[in-house]
């Protein structure tokens, strides 16, 4: 080859890549090959980047020089706002601080709160505590969002749209949590509250004649336990008889422990949703699937508390293929009842179910906490614990999702308080936004990365995935080695031939 016929090569790759940069300014493609599609912004998310229309400015505050997989976490976000930045046509910007730079750092972080966790690495063979800051705050206009911690995987694209999405929201809609008649307040509702907060404005109201109910977005009635006044419930009806929708979380069954009896509760609910195509049975759905109660237990002079499984605590894992519970796994309910279709003017769908051994045991009952269950005590499966109505012939008419347990959702205040299961959260919220909202966020929130353990996976897919991984990278040295082999002897026969120079 003649050195000029080697330049205009060097010359055409020159040009060929300064053309691919330039192009690559322009143009953003990467592709997902992962059946979760965790490297693709959600269609929500696009939507929400494409109407903006100021200028989004992410401050994100990570430490450096980490574990590996903080220093991951790091590189991720980075990478996710890169294609935040390149999908809003350069209205999303921002920037990397490190606080473990400097004590005024530091200071900042904390002050616009982000907290440091603690965290522990060996440095020179010595185990050694760091602060670690991994948070962002992001700024909209006049608005500001903090993300005091941000978790790994499709729960940072989550908690960075809906972040944005809370100062770009214009108004949010009223959301009216019915009051009255025995049921939590909003503060045994914060965590069911501060969720819904995002895209609505739910507020307390009541079922007085004095009342508009018109105003609002969609009715949520959680937990009543006070009987019922039939004008109050023809108020509801008069609501769903203009397109409101409505939530509900009621108890058909109630547990006093001090009796060990499980017991009916009359409220005048259950009356009423059969004239809307749903029947709450008087029972106690009982699932091998199940959480555990704390007995007191005495071995000798001993008391002891031993932790046993209570099938009262039914943990929902089985949902169906539908919006609402898309993405969840575990789902922990107690003292649930079963659903069955009531109205044939009605489309009943099942929305939960329990697991494929459960049963039902008729009200009242008693709680034997020491009772050794075994699988002939469930002998039934996918029983429905959660269901959508909608009438079939007035499509104008709204719509009601009904969950058989009106606790799941309440986390109580003071000494009662507890913390609900994630899902818990998302199974309720999921609801509301598939009544009221049309943005699709509730496919983000429940996004989430499949893992795929080894021992979860059958036996001969398990040795197929290990030949692959043993037998691959023998394979592309064997390859690479016969092409560099075929290539000597070609050089060895060109130098052979007479014309050769």
């Amino acid at each position: 080859m003649t050195k000029s016929k080697l330049k205009n090569i060097l010359l055409l790759l020159t040009g060929i890549v300064i053309l691919v940069n330039l192009i690559s300014d322009n143009l953003y493609l990467r592709l997902d090959f992962t059946e979760d599609q965790r490297y693709t912004l959600s269609q929500s998310t696009l939507d929400i980047l494409r109407d903006l229309q100021d200028p989004v400015t992410v401050t994100a505050y990570f430490s450096e020089d980490l574990q590996p997989q903080f220093d991951r976490m790091r590189q991720d976000f980075k990478n996710l706002l890169e294609e935040y930045a390149t999908r809003s046509d350069n209205k999303v910007v921002f920037s990397f601080i490190n606080p473990n730079e400097s004590d005024e750092l530091e200071s900042e972080a904390q002050q616009n709160g982000i907290q440091p966790l603690v965290i522990s690495s060996r440095e020179k063979n010595q185990a050694v505590q760091k602060r670690a800051y991994m948070g962002a705050v992001i700024n909209y206009g006049e608005g500001i969002e903090v993300i005091p911690f941000l978790e790994p995987g499709a729960q940072m694209e989550y908690a960075l749209t809906m972040a944005i999405k809370k100062m770009t929201i214009p108004e949010k809609p009223p959301i009216g949590m019915i009051s009255g008649h025995g049921e939590p307040g909003m503060e045994e509702l914060n965590e069911i509250v501060s969720e819904l907060q995002v895209l609505y404005a739910p507020e307390t109201t009541t079922l007085d004649d004095s009342i508009d109910l018109a105003k609002y977005k969609a009715l949520l009635w959680i937990r009543p336990t006070d009987s019922i006044p039939q004008a109050h419930l023809d108020k509801i009806d008069a609501y769903m008889q203009t397109g409101g929708d409505v939530i509900l979380a009621v108890n058909k069954v109630e547990a006093n422990f001090n009796s060990g009896m499980g017991q009916d509760l009359y409220t005048g609910i259950s009356n009423w949703l059969e004239n809307h195509g749903v029947k709450i049975n008087s029972d106690f759905l009982i699932d091998a699937n199940c959480g555990s109660v704390t007995i007191r237990q005495q071995q000798g002079p001993f008391v002891i508390n031993t932790p046993v499984s209570f099938p009262y605590l039914p943990v929902i894992s089985q949902f169906a293929d539908h919006p609402v519970g898309k993405g969840l796994s575990a789902v922990m309910l107690q003292f649930a009842s079963s659903l069955e279709p009531a109205d044939s003017t009605y489309n009943f769908i099942p929305l939960a179910f329990s697991s494929q051994k459960s049963d039902l045991q008729k009200a009242p009952t008693f709680f034997n906490f020491q009772r050794e269950w075994s699988e002939s005590d469930f002998s039934r499966s996918e029983i429905p614990v959660a269901a959508l109505a909608e009438n079939k012939n007035n499509q104008a008419m709204g719509r009601i999702i009904v969950f058989s347990d009106g606790d799941f959702v309440i986390n109580g205040t003071g000494q009662e308080a507890r913390q609900l299961q994630p899902d818990n959260i998302s199974l309720f919220v999921n609801a509301v936004d598939y009544l009221s909202d049309d943005t699709g966020l509730m496919q983000l929130r429940t996004k989430s990365i499949k893992h795929r353990p080894l021992d979860q996976i059958e036996e001969s897919k398990q040795t197929w995935l290990k030949t692959l991984n043993f037998g691959l990278p023998l394979l592309l040295i064997i390859i690479i080695g016969f092409v560099r082999y075929q290539q000597s002897i070609n050089l060895r026969n060109k130098r052979r031939e007479e014309n050769y120079a």
